[in-house]
């Protein structure tokens, strides 16, 4: 009888620790692909030397594959434009019921974008505007 039930609770500590180990795994991918996504659009916005309107910057990211959401701004200086990008990765926890949304963000280099004379000081493009 023992023996059963010390191989039971083995067995049990086996499967939380596999669960614990995939849940992480699978947190280590998305947050990859979405650093990526992240990066592409900062790399489009600098080749480009950056953007004139909330619908080219969405069919720009609509272009890259990116789903979610994402809050892209412009920061106006003398010398050009530095665009801030922060994209947010979400997680379904379904044992709680929860989102969880998790923001990577990063800036552009100064762009001396050919749109100076279009963007206003406060530029702000989210997923939701279109």
């Amino acid at each position: 009888m023992r023996e059963s039930v010390g191989g039971t609770l083995l067995l049990q500590i086996v499967l939380v620790f596999l669960t614990v180990y995939i849940g992480f795994m699978a947190i280590v991918i998305n947050y990859g692909r979405v650093f990526r996504y992240k990066n592409a659009i900062i790399n489009a916005i600098e080749q480009n030397e950056g953007y004139g309107s909330c619908t080219d910057i969405s069919t720009m990211v609509k272009r890259l594959g990116y789903n979610g959401d994402y809050v892209i701004s412009a920061t106006m200086t003398e010398k050009g434009a530095i665009y801030s990008v922060k994209v947010y990765i979400d997680f379904q926890v379904p044992l709680v019921r929860t989102k969880l949304s998790i923001p990577i963000s990063g800036e552009t280099r100064l762009v001396d974008t050919v749109f100076t004379d279009k963007l206003d000081d406060d530029f702000t493009c989210t997923q939701k505007d279109y």
